[in-house]
């Protein structure tokens, strides 16, 4: 049967001039031809959705409610798989406001949270690895429709990218720092000497120690470093700094800036 031959059958049982869709119109490979013409007739011409729009605008509801329930429950699909019948490989299930049942549920869920925000990192966004940090936060999630994954993998921007990136980033590179990050030694030195050394350029700690003021904390987007760990004291800074030159056996320490 012809497409036009299809949407006229469709528009009869929308129409309600037809019951239901003839005996056996849904068989095989043809009849999944027929709903990718019936989709794409509803979308488009039907409701006119721009298909750029259909992610936003299309849930599960559009389609029930339009007679493609019955068709897709021979197939045992979901929604979003009438869909991808429709518009192969062009959306992916979590760029839906609504996401399909138990997507992001068990270990399954969990690896396709991390395949999906890698999509949008490497292929959709193209983030550069350096950029990771300063781009991939809270509102990146919001911004994706990677809400579901952020739930499953942890509510945080950093436990989220080390998931995909094992040992690459640290949690102090992130512009939202996991909850007590700032109580650990090890990132708090961590940070302090990739401030102090890589970005203000510093060369030793007894530089640091004489140079170092409160705006650079700000100036470099690291007011949380300042007041979590250093409770918005430069006194407690300079301490810091001195326990530092303390622990050093020749009291100074030039770093290899090579």
């Amino acid at each position: 049967m012809k497409r036009e031959q299809v949407i006229e059958v469709y528009k009869d049982v929308l129409e309600k001039r037809r019951k239901r869709f003839p005996n056996y119109f849904f068989v095989g490979n043809e009849g999944k031809k027929y709903m990718r013409y019936m989709t794409c007739y509803l979308l488009e011409q039907h409701l006119s959705i721009p298909i750029v729009e259909i992610p936003f605008q299309v849930g599960a509801n559009t389609l029930w409610s339009h007679r493609l329930r019955p068709p897709a429950m021979l197939y045992g699909w979901n929604y979003y798989e009438v869909i991808d019948n429709a518009y192969p490989g062009k959306f992916k299930p979590w760029e839906f406001q609504q996401t399909p049942d138990k997507y992001w549920d068990g270990e399954e869920g969990k690896r396709r949270a991390i395949e999906a925000v890698r999509y949008v990192i490497e292929e959709k966004m193209k983030i550069p690895m350096e950029e990771i940090p300063f781009q991939v936060n809270f509102h990146f999630f919001k911004q994706h429709g990677l809400g579901g994954a952020f739930t499953l993998l942890g509510y945080s921007p950093f436990q989220i990218v080390e998931a995909i990136y094992p040992g690459v980033f640290r949690p102090w590179q992130f512009a939202h720092v996991p909850m007590n990050c700032w109580k650990n030694e090890e990132y708090i030195r961590e940070a302090m000497d990739d401030f102090l050394f890589k970005q203000l350029h510093f060369s030793s700690y007894h530089e640091a120690f004489l140079k170092l003021k409160r705006n650079h904390f700000t100036n470099f987007q690291l007011t949380g470093l300042f007041q979590m760990a250093f409770d918005s004291r430069m006194n407690n800074v300079r301490k810091w700094i001195k326990n530092q030159l303390n622990n050093l056996d020749d009291g100074l320490f030039y770093v290899n800036l090579d």
